[in-house]
């Protein structure tokens, strides 16, 4: 097999810890099992990666993750960034690129002009609320309709990037969702709730922590379990010392394979500021878990119907989030009922079916 043509390469800044980088890993593997031959193309180095690959999927990282001091620095930094890219693309050989992420696309966008290539844009976030920054916005707005095909894991985010880029152009693809096998379980100190993602004001843990301080002396059998780190560790490490909640909260890290934590868990919550559509809420539905979400975004509410696949609260609301989850802690039909639901609604995300619709809109296979 590996002296096969490339048949797709996947482009991403890095394979970090991250949903965009947990999305590619799985999109590749897939593939690979399918039999297609696959390059992945980062900027960093091998050496950092998080996910691992499966050695048959071709791995080219470029080195180009430094930090620019000064404008100048920017320019130089993103100009070696945008060559790499293409010499990248060049020597990968395959017809089709799909990238990854806001800053990360607009690069791929500029290193592909010129190549012949098919490039696909997988915007992972909703555009309408995550700002890239002033610049990059502009960038983003100038260039995303230059690709091939922009697609979005949610179909609201579809509405903010038709206002730049042409309709015929936009698609929705599904996350992917690759569960290990079942045997695989996390002992969690029961019963516990749990969340997962970045320690970052996007996820709003700050909010959580609130709601959780409602909840912890009336059910002090429940734990709270959290399942990620990032830049508001220490902060949110002193809300909960200030909240008396110390000893009530497992602060779990990082995980490359989160499900057996679900597994072993009786409810998720996902209190985000915004969010594209996250692959940690689906995995948990998949697994049957109920599941608590803010409406900040349109993404998690095309999986989580109020009171019929989840419930769904204000966002920075903790006082509605406390009363949320409190619901689901008393009511043990209800856990039941949301978390069937849940499972049935996220079934396609599963290789079975969302693959076939990444190979159409990515152009591996002609649309009938």
């Amino acid at each position: 097999m590996n002296d096969q043509p490339v048949e797709i390469s996947l482009v991403i800044s890095d394979l970090g810890s991250g949903g965009a980088q947990r999305v590619l890993t799985n999109l590749a593997h897939a593939w690979t099992a399918a039999g297609r031959r696959v390059c992945v193309i980062t900027l960093a180095s091998p050496e950092s990666d998080f996910f691992p690959l499966d050695p048959t999927i071709r791995r080219i990282g470029i080195g180009g993750l430094k930090t620019s001091s000064n404008l100048l620095s920017a320019l130089l930094t993103n100009w070696k960034r945008i060559c790499g890219l293409r010499s990248a693309l060049r020597e990968s050989g395959a017809p089709i690129a799909v990238s990854f992420v806001g800053t990360t696309n607009i690069l791929t966008v500029l290193a592909s002009v010129g190549l012949n290539i098919r490039i696909v844009i997988s915007e992972r976030n909703d555009p309408a609320i995550q700002s890239l920054g002033f610049v990059w916005d502009i960038l983003r707005r100038v260039f995303y309709r230059f690709a091939d095909v922009v697609t979005a894991n949610s179909r609201g985010a579809l509405k903010p990037l038709s206002t730049f880029v042409p309709q015929h152009k936009l698609a929705y693809v599904p996350n992917l969702l690759t569960a290990p096998p079942m045997e695989e379980i996390q002992i969690l100190p029961e019963p516990a709730i749990l969340a997962v993602g970045r320690l970052h004001p996007q996820k709003a843990y700050d909010v959580l922590l609130d709601a959780f301080a409602e909840i912890a002396p009336r059910f002090q059998d429940w734990r709270l379990a959290i399942l990620g780190d990032g830049p508001l560790k220490e902060t949110l490490h002193q809300q909960a010392e200030r909240l008396n909640l110390s000893s009530s909260i497992d602060w779990l890290g990082r995980a490359a394979n989160p499900f057996p934590f679900y597994r072993s868990s009786k409810i998720f919550v996902m209190p985000s500021r915004y969010e594209g559509t996250p692959n940690a809420l689906l995995e948990a539905m998949s697994c049957g878990l109920p599941v608590v979400v803010s409406d900040a975004s349109p993404g998690p509410l095309e999986y989580v119907e109020h009171e019929v696949s989840g419930l769904v609260v204000p966002v920075n609301n903790s006082k509605a989030l406390a009363d949320a989850i409190l619901r689901i802690i008393s009511d043990s039909e209800l856990r039941r009922r949301l978390g069937a639901a849940a499972r049935e609604r996220v079934a396609e995300c599963d290789p079975g079916k969302g693959l076939s619709i990444w190979e159409k809109v990515v152009g591996l296979i002609a649309e009938p």
